[in-house]
């Protein structure tokens, strides 16, 4: 999804997988996994901040 009005729902889902992965490992933020997922939700929260200007 790179256009524009997919970018919220691709954040939707991201967040939603982050709550599972976290719950998965007992809310461990250090797992690797969860830093991942984290650190790609990021990258899309900043692209839609970019495009939003």
């Amino acid at each position: 999804m790179n256009q524009n009005f997919g970018l919220p729902a691709e954040i939707d889902q991201m967040k939603r997988l982050l709550e599972r992965t976290a719950k998965k490992y007992r809310y461990n933020f250090r797992h690797p996994r969860v830093i991942e997922i984290s650190q790609q939700l990021d990258k899309l929260i900043v692209n839609m901040m970019r495009r939003n200007r």
